[in-house]
This record gives structure tokens, sequence and C-alpha cells, in this order.
């Protein structure tokens, strides 16, 4: 049975994923600074910051794989952004380097979300960070592909897009991620022979979708489709008003927008 940690185990989609694999099909070691309740028999709760390398290096050693799942998750201060997203994200990265234990890193779809909904784009479009915690994504990706350059540290970084149980905005026929294929997507990335250093869109197998996967050498096949909630939610616009239709970060992009070329 492989061992994985699962940091910000509380959250969204960390609590997605621990109930998804209630089965004990994993030994899980949880990380969060937010309670988690009862552990299972296959479940260790492991609290400290993540910022500590002698914390972060017990909650790695011997792991087979770190779903990173912890961090600012919204457009805060920079200073927090740098401290959570940053910061953090290096302590697990230097321990994974020492243990030798593969990452799976939650970057974001705002690390290219000033792109035009208009245009469809894949993994090796350049970054444009729609946001401070767009930029801070990208940071993450650098740190992944330095890592991986460097040190040899194997890394999926997941742009995910919008995870929720079902969509209920038109931006969502072009980014909805389902819990299902959520859970899919984590596990082709722990389960696969060799990932190497790679960008996957976490998106569904939507009509719409703006992010088409050029290379999956984890062999992930979503089965979700927003277009069958379409009737439903075609004519709900998007949060962040009608310029965040512009935009495929939606909202994030349509914030303290002020380029009038």
């Amino acid at each position: 049975m492989k061992t994985i940690v699962l940091t910000g185990a509380a959250g969204n989609i960390g609590s997605a994923l621990r109930q998804g694999w209630s089965d004990g099909r994993y030994q899980l070691r949880l990380n969060d600074i937010k309670p988690l309740g009862e552990m299972a028999a296959h479940e260790t709760l492991y609290i400290g910051d993540l910022r500590d390398a002698a914390f972060c290096s017990a909650l790695l050693e011997g792991a087979d794989a770190v779903v990173h799942m912890a961090g600012i998750g919204t457009d805060l201060e920079l200073e927090l952004l740098i401290e959570h997203n940053l910061k953090a994200l290096l302590g697990v990265y230097q321990a994974a380097r020492t243990h030798s234990v593969r990452m799976i890193y939650a970057s974001s779809n705002h690390a290219i979300g000033m792109y035009a909904t208009d245009i469809d784009i894949d993994e090796y479009a350049a970054v444009r960070p729609d946001s401070l915690y767009g930029i801070s994504k990208v940071w993450g990706e650098g740190i992944a592909r330095l890592y991986f350059d460097k040190h040899g540290v194997e890394s999926v970084c997941l742009r995910i897009g919008s995870f929720e149980a079902e969509p209920f905005e038109r931006r969502h026929l072009h980014t909805w991620l389902s819990h299902r294929d959520m859970q899919h997507l984590a596990e082709c990335c722990i389960d696969a022979p060799q990932v190497g250093f790679q960008i996957m869109y976490g998106v569904s197998a939507n009509t719409q979708r703006w992010w088409q996967q050029s290379d999956n050498p984890i062999g992930y096949q979503p089965q979700s489709n927003a277009e069958e909630f379409a009737a439903r939610i075609a004519a709900i616009s998007s949060r962040g008003g009608p310029l965040a239709e512009q935009f495929q970060g939606g909202g994030f992009a349509s914030a303290d927008y002020s380029n009038t070329k």
C-alpha cells in the first residue's frame, strides 16, 4: 500500500479526496491547520507548520507521494501569499528532495487567467497570471520545475479549474472539475510509473473547455461534462461582471482591472 501525504486535508479538495479514499486504498498522512475529526485506521494526523523544515522532513519521510493542497486559495495580501504559497511550498519541496518523494502540486487556472475566452490553450502556453494569487501559482510551478531539473523531484502541477459538486454559472461550462474527475486525476498522478515534470489541466471533459492537454503521460481520462448542465446555467453570468466574461480567469481577471488600451 502506498503512503500518501495529503496537505490541506480539511479544505474543499482535500476533504473530497479524503472521503474518496476512505476505502483505505492508501495509507494517508493528513496535514492541516483546521480540525480533521476522528482518524480512520489508514489515516495518521500530522499537525505542524509546513514552513518548519524538521516537521516537513518527518511528514514526508518514507512517503511515496505528496498531494499538496495546502496554501492560500484566493487573492489575499502579498505577505500571506509569500508565507503560505511560496515559503511553505519550498519547505515541502526541500523535504521531497531529501526523501525522494513525488509531488502533486495544486496550481491553478489563475496562472493563465488573462487569456481571452475566445481561444483555447494547452499546457505549453506562456503563463498569464490574473492576480497576485495567480502569480503565487506561477511561483509554485517554477519551484516544481527547478526541483525536477536540479534535484530529480518528480512533479505534476495541476492547473485546477472550478472544483464544484455541480457547475452553477456560465464560466463553468469551460472550467468545471467534478469531484469524481479530481479524484481520478490525483490517483493518476500517484500511480503513474513516471511523471517527470508535467503540467496537467484539472478540468473535466467539458465540451466547451478552453484548456487542451497535448501531453498526458499519467493517463487522465475525465468523465464528467458540464454540458449536461448547460440548459440550467448558460444564462447565468460569471461572477465579476461583464469584464469577467472576457478572460478565462473570470472574476480574478476583472478585479482591479484598469487597462484601457
